[in-house]
């Protein structure tokens, strides 16, 4: 497992990861970070079948992985939360 402090504009990983945990602030706290834009650079990072995962359930948060190309699935939370997203990059 490697862990890396860096700013997402700095990103220009392409098909390295399997997985990436997206645990940031909410949309309403850091909406700069729930942007089309910083899905597309997770969705390029991503291995083909990579899976993207966050707690986050919030309908736009969603829309924006889906219209950067991620396959989207609400799934049951973990305690004290009632959903979260699991994003599939697909079609590579």
């Amino acid at each position: 497992m490697t862990k890396r402090k860096q700013f997402f504009a700095e990103i220009t990983d392409e098909n390295q990861f399997d997985l990436i945990y997206f645990d940031a602030f909410g949309a309403r706290v850091q909406p700069d970070l729930w942007t089309e834009d910083i899905f597309r650079i997770m969705f390029a990072a991503l291995k083909p079948e990579g899976v993207l995962v966050t707690y986050s359930a919030k309908g736009s948060v969603r829309r924006a992985m889906q219209a950067v190309g991620f396959d989207v699935e609400r799934l049951p939370g973990p305690p004290g939360k009632r959903e979260m997203l699991r994003a599939t990059k697909v079609g590579e």
